[in-house]
Order: structure tokens, then sequence, then C-alpha cells
């Protein structure tokens, strides 16, 4: 018989997966799948439980947020397993699983996908030779706020939190310089913060980057750069709606290399963070891993982007979006 291994996060998000588990596992088994569920219970164990657990899975499903999947993928890609993986978004960041069109909550949905399609190989990212991201990487301003935000808060508003959190930061904003080396080319520029992509959007901004695609051996580079606080207004409502990729406030890079160095040493934002999680500290290097792991997601299908939550307010408040 074919087997799952389930590995979920009974603390992600709202914590409701827990409700959805034998939904979850009577789709897996009405498809002829022997499911065995792993739950996390403290940080470490999902390394620990992959690196010795039965390596002939036919699949394994990872529910959580984005953190939890960054997690199920560094201890697969170091045991070397290439499982074809599947990710039930149940986190308050979900950005990877929206991508591959998955809504969260919809586990049914999810699981069925599953069951029935094929997996494709996707590109992942790697940090200094050791840490695998699926998503994205990034830096500057903003990009700590998910580990500073109150998870209660976090919990209660999603990621409007990271908004609301990030708000916080504006009065220390100061353009800082950056060198950012590419296989092509060496930049040097004053940022406010970077993001390096996989997919289309982080952070609940699921159009940064429009033309991504995981399968295609390069990543995106997007930043904002060091203006005047006062003509960004144009640049941050282009960036709702996925229309700043031309912004001259917008710094685009399309490449398999980065290096990314900050040449202010007063600058305290040191970290980066990977997939949401906290990473190594700059400067750091990464390249892509063309095709690494099979993933299952709506790849055929034509994905209708989520409205980003600080757009809805924004339009709510009676606020153009065409400046």
């Amino acid at each position: 018989m074919k087997k799952v291994k389930l590995i979920y996060n009974p603390f992600s998000g709202n914590k409701s997966f827990k409700f959805d588990l034998d939904v979850c596992i009577g789709i897996f088994q009405e498809a002829g799948y022997e499911v065995h569920p792993f739950r996390t219970l403290y940080p470490g164990d999902i390394d620990n439980h992959i690196a010795t657990m039965d390596p002939t899975y036919d699949i394994i499903v990872a529910s959580g947020g984005d953190g939890t999947v960054n997690i199920v993928v560094n201890a697969m890609m170091r045991r070397g397993l290439h499982t074809p993986l599947g990710i039930i978004p149940s986190g308050t960041a979900n950005d990877f699983a929206t991508y591959l069109g998955f809504k969260s909550g919809d586990v049914e949905d999810v699981c069925r996908t599953i069951v029935s399609t094929e997996p494709v190989p996707i590109d992942l990212g790697l940090v200094n030779d050791e840490i695998f991201f699926i998503n994205v990487v990034a830096g500057g301003y903003f990009t700590n706020v998910s580990q500073t935000v109150d998870k209660d808060i976090k919990n209660a508003l999603g990621s409007l939190s990271y908004y609301l959190k990030g708000v916080e930061q504006l009065p220390q904003f100061r353009k800082i310089p950056y060198r950012i080396t590419t296989s092509k080319e060496v930049i040097e520029e004053d940022l406010y913060f970077y993001m390096i992509l996989n997919s289309a959007g982080t952070g609940g901004f699921n159009n940064l980057s429009p033309g991504a695609l995981v399968t295609d051996g390069e990543f995106e580079f997007i930043a904002v750069k060091g203006r005047p606080l006062y003509e960004m207004t144009p640049t941050v409502v282009k960036m709702l709606t996925g229309e700043h990729i031309n912004d001259k406030n917008i710094l685009y890079l399309k490449d398999s290399y980065f290096k990314i160095e900050c040449l202010d040493d007063t600058f305290k934002i040191k970290e980066t963070t990977v997939d949401g999680e906290m990473g190594p500290d700059m400067p750091f290097d990464m390249r892509v891993i063309p095709r690494a792991i099979p993933v299952f997601g709506k790849f055929d299908q034509v994905k209708e982007k989520a409205e980003n939550p600080l757009l809805a307010l924004w339009k709510n408040a009676g606020l153009p979006t065409k400046l």
C-alpha cells in the first residue's frame, strides 16, 4: 500500500487544522494511501523525525505556515529525500501555498489536488550553501516584523499584523547602501529593503513578481530604493496592485545567483529572514537549485490572486489605486 507522511503543526495560525484532520486522512485513505501522522511538539522535532523516518514514503505532506514548510524542506534536503511534497496552508503566512493556488482553510481542496495530480519539480534557493528556502529571503527594514509581532495579535489579525508592526519602523527609515552581486553584474544602490523571490509574493503581497516561475532556474530580486518618503506613495500603491516592476523607485533583477552586502556598518538590522524565519546576517550569498523537489499545486490553472488585505483597507477608505 502507498504511504503518506503527514507532518502538521497544531500551533500554526488559528490552530484549526486539528478540526480538519479527519477530512484530510479520509481523502488519502479513499485514494489508497496509508496515512502516518506526525504532530510537532517542540523546536527541532521535525528535523529529528525526518532524519530517522522510513525514507520510502510516496508523499510527504506539511500542514502549517511558511516556517513549518521551510523546516520540512530543509530536513528533506539534508536527508537527500526528493519525495513529492504537499503543502496544506494552515499558518498565519501561507505565501507559497497561495502561489500554488491553495486557500487557507480549504483542506479538502488541497488533499484532493494531491491525490489527483502529478507533482512538478520546482526550484529551491540555497543560502550560504547551508540553508534552503522555498519562497523568499529578505533583508532591510520591515523584514524582521514576523519575528517581533505578538503571537496573539498575529493569530487575531493574520498577515495584517505584519503591516501594522512594520509601521512602527517608519520613524527609523533612512536609506542604506548595499552592494548586490549577480552572475552578470555588480550594483551599488541605496535601499530600504529587498526580497529575493522564487514565487510571486510574500507577506500577503501576492503579486510582487507577476512573472515569477518556480521552474525557470532564476529568482527575482525586488528592492525599494532609498528615495524621500514623500515620493513613495505611488510606489506603494503600485506594489499593492502588482504594477511596480518598472517604477523608478524599484530595483528589479533576475538571476540564479545573488550576493548581498550591507555597506553601512552602523545599520542595526543585519539579519535576514528566510521564508519568514530568522536567517543569517549579511553579507550572504544564495544560488538557485533548479527543479530540486517535486511539489503538488494547481500549476495548470490560472491562479486567482487573493486581494492583499492592506489593499482592501486602502479601497475601503476611498483612496485611489491609481496615482
